[in-house]
């Protein structure tokens, strides 16, 4: 699918992407973007002829997610490969680094990876596979876990147990809410595959950390908190 096609299909079948407000955009999964609608339309120039702003906002919020959906692909891997205990811990540092790690290199290619694994039903039948597998060799325990890790992610437990000091670390990495620093990554890269010009990037990051600041403190704790 070419660049423009892609985003003729984007604009038709994900009109309820976000919502637009004067502080900026307010995701289907409850996300604030600090940044307004005709801001982005503005800065991100001509990538909007090739991936619509509904499309970059999903492919955002599939990046934010990504976390728990690495950790839930991964973690069948580590339970099958290393002992218990030594796959738990492994499986919460995956998801501890991601999480950290993620917001400086969201990709084109990689959301579009994401965005097809965080599928409930994929990984419902991922986990039923692996975790017959691990049936199957006896291994009664992990199969245990597998199933309890995966609750736990789903329902965004593990998310909000590790929330507030992983959001505290990741304001001292990144100079912008984390939301943004995606959605913004995302445009900068869309626009060197599609080798378009984005000159008013810092324009774009200024506008957004002077809506951030506009806004109360609870429509800025909400970016981190969507809805499940």
């Amino acid at each position: 699918m070419s660049g423009d096609e892609e985003s003729h299909a984007s604009s038709s079948t994900d009109a309820a992407a976000y919502v637009a407000t004067p502080y900026g955009l307010m995701s289907a999964a409850g996300r604030w973007y600090h940044i307004p609608e005709e801001g982005v339309r503005e800065y991100a120039g001509g990538v909007l002829d090739h991936v619509s702003l509904d499309q970059l906002v999903r492919w955002a919020d599939a990046w934010m997610d990504s976390p728990r959906t690495v950790t839930l692909w991964a973690l069948p891997l580590l339970l099958w490969a290393v002992p218990l205990g030594w796959a738990v811990l492994a499986a919460v540092g995956v998801y501890c680094g991601w999480t950290l790690a993620s917001p400086s290199f969201p990709g084109v290619g990689g959301v579009r990876v994401v965005s097809v694994l965080r599928n409930v039903y994929l990984q419902g039948g991922y986990y039923v596979a692996t975790l017959s597998f691990l049936a199957a060799a006896e291994q009664l325990a992990a199969v245990g876990v597998g199933l309890t890790a995966f609750v736990l992610f789903r329902w965004g437990i593990v998310g909000w147990t590790l929330r507030a000091a992983l959001r505290s670390v990741r304001r001292r990495l990144y100079p912008l809410p984390v939301a943004d620093q995606v959605l913004r990554g995302l445009i900068v890269r869309a626009a060197l595959k599609y080798r378009v010009s984005v000159p008013q990037v810092d324009a774009m990051t200024s506008d957004i950390l002077d809506n951030w600041g506009a806004q109360s403190e609870s429509s800025s704790d909400s970016e981190e908190h969507p809805a499940s």
